[in-house]
């Protein structure tokens, strides 16, 4: 794949990156409603479908913003009911998801970029940094991780190993359209 910057038709690309940002930034405004005050509150209401799209898309929004590619090697789903502090449930399929995927990226170096340019774009979305740490030679592991202040989402960035890193993202509690709102 040639990479955009030597591609002849700059414009092209430059309106799909603007394009691109834009939808990203309104998936991720609309994937996750804003929560109010108070712990009784609504959850907000995302199909399974849809929540695994939207991860999906900003895994590789991540991905690509870093300047990874995301191998082909099975994605990680993993879809949870919801349990509370004490360990109460609802019955009303209320759910939280789990995604992550894996990216090949040699060397202790190019760790350090990615996290950087990971940290760079989250933070520009509104997400706040909860932890980050850069690769050394005596500690070959570089992460990040951070959370969306009103949506609630989690994201993070991990190097795995010498030669890979994974990517993912936890959603908080969402209700599923067919629940109805206001149980539980």
């Amino acid at each position: 794949m040639t990479h955009p910057s030597t591609r002849r038709s700059d414009g092209g690309i430059r309106l799909r990156r603007i394009v691109a940002i834009a939808l990203m930034a309104v998936t991720l405004g609309a994937c996750m409603s804003s929560p109010g005050t108070g712990k009784n509150d609504p959850l907000p209401v995302k199909s399974r479908q849809e929540a695994l799209d939207w991860a999906r898309q900003l895994m590789a929004h991540v991905a690509q913003s870093a300047g990874i590619g995301i191998n082909s090697e099975p994605e990680q789903v993993l879809f949870n009911p919801c349990v509370g502090r004490n360990g109460e449930s609802a019955p009303d399929d209320r759910y939280t998801l789990l995604y992550s995927v894996h990216s090949d990226v040699p060397g202790t170096a190019r760790h350090n970029e990615v996290v950087r340019s990971a940290r760079d774009l989250l933070t520009k979305e509104g997400l706040r940094i909860s932890s980050y740490r850069e690769a050394t030679d005596a500690e070959p592991f570089a992460a990040l991780g951070a959370r969306h202040p009103e949506s609630r989402y989690f994201a993070t960035v991990d190097s795995t190993g010498d030669t890979r890193m994974a990517l993912g993202v936890t959603t908080p509690c969402l209700m599923p359209p067919s629940a109805s709102p206001s149980a539980g």
